[in-house]
């Protein structure tokens, strides 16, 4: 992984800086998550109950945002303005140093650059909502890192904590029990539950327990009882109105499809490869996968961007021809009312459509590059 030099810190610095400047107004006059968000917190230093019932749309995020976002919420008693401004200001900060590490694996600024394109809708509808999928983006990227560096105990601290915010990344301590990466998984799960628990001990011992079931409790029964059309398979449910048998399926084969790919084990290891796979796997299979999961998308895009195409021209055609329209769909240009209304099946699960697309790439790509050091063996 390189570093960056002095003059792209300060170019990158200048951008970020810029970039700030716009998404901070919007998040201001927008920011719906966040405040919903903030006003579980105020529960939370008042000591009501947390969970007593379920919000406007979607699900609470879990118990350890409730006390991170204290500092914002003390703010926002003073100025709601100012608190929004400063989680923007984190969101843009996240991004920014994920970024930074991600041109580290790239061989120059055009993947980055390309990835970025590819993501950004649901980067803009991020700080739309004022969501904090660049602070997760941070963590996964942190994580792949410090794998890299063979430090597998920093990467699943990282990886707890990102479970402990969103849930979903969890999938990533599947992972690295698959690679045998036991002291990752045993600090990952205490980190996450800790967190998860240690954040509801306001309430007391037995209260957090409490609260943190009730939160489990009330999540599940939203999601057993009102299917929530999003950007994931099982969306899939509700939109095009499959049985459960076919969406279980569906995910079967893309964990099949990830299974294969890890299987193909290349001679060096590939620790970036394999977490942006499973990252992007883990918001396909997510109950709930809002457009702006897909910024999770980046390190796929970066890590499938940077590699090389395959010899044979049909090859190569069809990679980029698949790329182009996975890259149309997750950065979310079609959703700007440029669908046909006979396209609606795609128009309705955009991003599902284009991360299945990443998916499939990624997962071939594995297999080639086997096939390529076989040949140079």
């Amino acid at each position: 992984m390189t570093e960056l030099s002095p003059q792209a810190k300060r170019t990158l610095l200048v951008v970020g800086v810029l970039y700030a400047a716009i998404v901070i107004p919007v998040g201001i006059h927008k920011g719906g998550d966040f405040i919903q968000e903030l006003r579980q917190t105020e529960r939370l230093l008042h000591g009501l109950p947390l969970y007593p019932a379920k919000p406007a749309k979607g699900i609470w995020w879990p118990p350890v945002t409730a006390l991170g976002l204290v500092p914002f919420a003390l703010v926002a008693r003073w100025s709601p303005e100012v608190s929004k401004a400063c989680w923007a200001f984190l969101n843009v900060v996240c991004l920014g140093w994920a970024v930074a590490r991600a041109r580290g694996w790239a061989t120059g600024w055009m993947p980055v650059v390309l990835a970025l394109a590819a993501v950004a809708q649901p980067l803009q509808s991020n700080f739309e909502y004022l969501n904090l999928t660049p602070i997760i983006l941070a963590l996964v990227v942190a994580a792949a890192a410090e794998l890299v560096a063979g430090r597998e105990s920093r990467a699943g601290a990282w990886i707890g904590l990102a479970t402990a915010i969103k849930g979903f990344p969890a999938l990533l301590l599947l992972y690295l029990a698959y690679r045998r990466r036991w002291r990752g998984v045993a600090t990952g799960i205490a980190v996450a539950g800790a967190l998860t628990v240690g954040a509801m001990l306001p309430y007391g011992p037995v209260g957090a327990v409490r609260a943190v079931v009730d939160w489990l409790r009330l999540s599940t029964r939203e999601l057993m009882l009102a299917p929530i059309v999003s950007q994931s398979l099982p969306g899939f449910t509700v939109l095009l109105r499959w049985p459960p048998v076919a969406v279980w399926l569906a995910q079967i084969a893309c964990l099949s499809a990830v299974w294969i790919a890890l299987q193909r084990t290349a001679r060096e290891e590939d620790s970036v490869y394999e977490v942006a796979l499973v990252m992007l796997l883990a918001v396909l299979l997510s109950p709930i996968a809002w457009p702006y999961s897909y910024v999770l998308a980046l390190p796929a895009w970066v890590s499938v961007l940077a590699r090389a195409t395959p010899h044979t021209r049909q090859a190569r055609q069809l990679r980029v021809a698949t790329l182009m329209l996975a890259g149309i769909l997750t950065s979310g240009v079609l959703t700007l009312g440029l669908y046909p209304a006979s396209l609606w099946f795609i128009r309705d699960a955009n991003y599902t459509w284009g991360g299945l697309l990443l998916l499939s790439v990624l997962s071939a790509e594995r297999a080639f590059r086997t096939q390529l050091n076989q040949q140079q063996v």
